[in-house]
């Protein structure tokens, strides 16, 4: 979708989405990036899809790139994030923000993160099959970092700049329960729920840069191997 925003997820034949959104902060001010899109460019050639648009920082332009693709033969959607300005970005934070439903939603979504404090990854699964599930991840990150994650019921209704604060950016709701994931599959982590989860992932440019890069990954987890 334009500016790399998820359309549609599937799992089992099930449309799981039901909300994608990224909000971008600079200074005290929220955007959403998708409001800031210049052009559109949907299944090139190659296969990949590509936004491209202009927010303004504190220190004037920048630009900003995302080029998507479903690698083949995978079940890996990747999105290449790029910004760039011929002055220092000063102070950027990115929210990626998805709302993913497993039916039923309410009662059997259980959350798994993947690392310790900042995961790379936050799978969404199936409290009644574990190992089916949705991850939204991040990595290779350059001149960016990863300022932590919310799992929350409270996102969907209110997911503005307060969800960019790294004070909140602190894991999972303390109202959901907990239970511990199959270690042979996910070695030191969590599982919470069940519940009906949403989660953002908080990534900040370095004020210096001039040119930042990650890639936010989306990935089908039918066996519950998440590589």
């Amino acid at each position: 979708g334009d500016a790399g925003e998820i359309k549609r997820l599937v799992l089992n034949g099930q449309n799981t989405l039901h909300e994608s959104e990224t909000t971008v902060k600079i200074g005290p001010t929220t955007i959403r990036l998708k409001n800031t899109i210049r052009q559109h460019v949907h299944k090139r050639k190659d296969g990949t899809t590509v936004s491209s648009g202009k927010i303004f920082g504190q220190n004037g332009a920048i630009h900003w790139e995302i080029t998507t693709v479903t690698i083949p033969g995978t079940n890996w959607h990747a999105s290449r994030w790029e910004f760039s300005s011929a002055q220092a970005f000063g102070d950027v934070a990115l929210g990626i923000y998805a709302d993913i439903d497993i039916q039923p939603y309410r009662r059997f979504n259980g959350l798994i993160a993947g690392g310790q404090n900042h995961p790379n990854r936050l799978l969404i699964t199936d409290r009644r099959n574990p190992s089916e599930g949705i991850a939204l991840g991040v990595r290779a990150l350059k001149n960016a970092r990863t300022l932590g994650w919310v799992g929350s019921p409270d996102i969907y209704h209110g997911r503005n700049g307060e969800v960019l604060d790294e004070s909140i950016l602190t894991g999972a709701y303390s109202g959901w329960g907990s239970f511990t994931p199959d270690a042979g599959k996910y070695p030191g982590a969590r599982g919470y729920g069940p519940a009906d989860i949403a989660v953002a992932i908080g990534i900040e440019l370095k004020p210096s840069a001039k040119l930042a890069t990650f890639t936010i990954t989306l990935v089908g987890a039918p066996t519950g191997a998440i590589e």
